[in-house]
């Protein structure tokens, strides 16, 4: 199994791209918004970034414990 290979797991993609939706939401979206409505959209962003982050790690605990695959 190559190394990027047993990276790409169900857990790890939906992971990275709920991580990655989040930065994306903090980043890119919340300071075009009004002020009123932008801390509303950097919490969601950052919950939606920790939330990815918790995605990674339950499935490699998961693989380390030896569950199901995928």
């Amino acid at each position: 199994m190559s190394r990027i290979a047993r990276f790409v797991t169900p857990w790890w993609l939906g992971g990275v791209a709920l991580a990655a939706g989040g930065i994306m939401i903090v980043r890119v979206a919340a300071p075009t918004l009004d002020p009123p409505t932008r801390p509303l959209a950097q919490i969601a962003g950052e919950l939606l970034a920790l939330a990815g982050l918790l995605v990674i790690a339950w499935g490699i605990s998961r693989r380390v414990r030896g569950g199901p695959p995928g």
